[in-house]
């Protein structure tokens, strides 16, 4: 299904796309004076539906949303909540898995720690 892209829903991806962290749909919505919250949080799914954007459940209370075009990783802080991105050999991840007659289609890796702050 083709959506229409509305002018709230490109400034909300712009937002995205600018920010260099992931960000809940509360920071988001500040970044974003005079548009309503539960705006921000349909077209945020209707993002993560269509693939545009990617969800994290990295441990916070909140979602945070992160616009990626490339399929990265995180490491997360566990002092300051600082989350870092890394990428790694998906190849040689799936062989160390040995999950013999299974296709993984994606692998999210969430590393925990502290980080040099």
């Amino acid at each position: 299904m083709v959506r229409r892209h509305s002018q709230k829903r490109e400034k909300i991806l712009e937002t995205l796309k600018r920010s260099h962290n992931a960000l809940s749909a509360a920071a988001l919505h500040k970044k974003l004076p005079g548009m309503d919250l539960t705006t921000v949080y349909r077209n945020l799914e209707i993002f993560v539906e269509d693939g545009v954007v990617k969800k994290l459940n990295l441990g916070g209370e909140e979602a945070l949303y992160e616009y990626t075009e490339e399929a990265h990783h995180h490491a997360v802080c566990t002092d300051c909540d600082r989350v870092l991105h890394f990428t790694a050999p998906e190849k040689e991840i799936k062989a160390l898995l040995g999950l013999k007659d299974f296709d993984a289609d994606s692998i999210e890796i969430t590393v925990r720690g502290t980080c040099r702050h």
